[in-house]
């Protein structure tokens, strides 16, 4: 069936983790992502893409990373964990950030729209 190749083709596992540092340690933690994170995304098998986002609430920087995969399998090899959600941040990280989710949220993406600039 036509939809289901549709399915198919756009089939893909969302990873959702957030951390709470303070606005002076932002750029520190960014920084770390940069160097750790984000490259061990770009170069993982079956990784689609990576979103980082924060947002200002006083003190404080929220950050939200949203990592894109082409199957549970290529997460899962990715987390080298059996799909297990469970997050283990480094010390490093650690240090940097004060509170941070336990547990990554998995999804998979039903609806895709992709955006076509100048129309």
């Amino acid at each position: 069936m036509e939809s289901d190749k549709f399915e198919e083709a756009y089939m893909t596992i969302v990873r959702i983790w957030s951390g709470i540092t303070l606005a002076t340690n932002a750029e520190q933690y960014f920084d770390f992502l940069k160097k750790t994170f984000i490259p061990a995304c770009q170069t993982a098998e079956g990784n689609k893409g990576l979103l980082i986002m924060k947002a200002l609430q006083g003190e404080l920087i929220h950050f939200l990373l949203v990592s894109f995969w082409v199957s549970e399998q290529a997460l899962a090899d990715f987390a080298a964990s059996d799909g297990d959600e469970v997050v283990n941040p480094s010390p490093e990280e650690k240090r940097l950030l004060l509170a941070f989710e336990s547990t990554a949220r998995h999804y998979n993406v039903l609806y895709r729209s992709e955006v076509h600039e100048g129309e």
